[in-house]
């Protein structure tokens, strides 16, 4: 579970970076958008299921 979830932030953390490229196509954007969306949902579950408390200054802002 452990690597699972760190392996799901590291996803979500690059996702939010790669979506701010400039250059990008709203096709692309979207599609983007929506994984990122499934894997802040995946994050989400395996905080709730394992007590997962979130850190100071995590954002979910995409």
């Amino acid at each position: 579970m452990r690597s699972t979830y760190r392996n799901l932030q590291i996803i979500k953390h690059a996702l939010q970076y790669y979506i701010s490229r400039p250059n990008a196509n709203e096709k692309d954007l979207a599609r983007e958008k929506s994984l990122l969306k499934r894997i802040e949902d995946e994050v989400e579950y395996y905080q709730k299921a394992y007590h997962i408390t979130k850190k100071r200054g995590e954002n979910n802002g995409y």
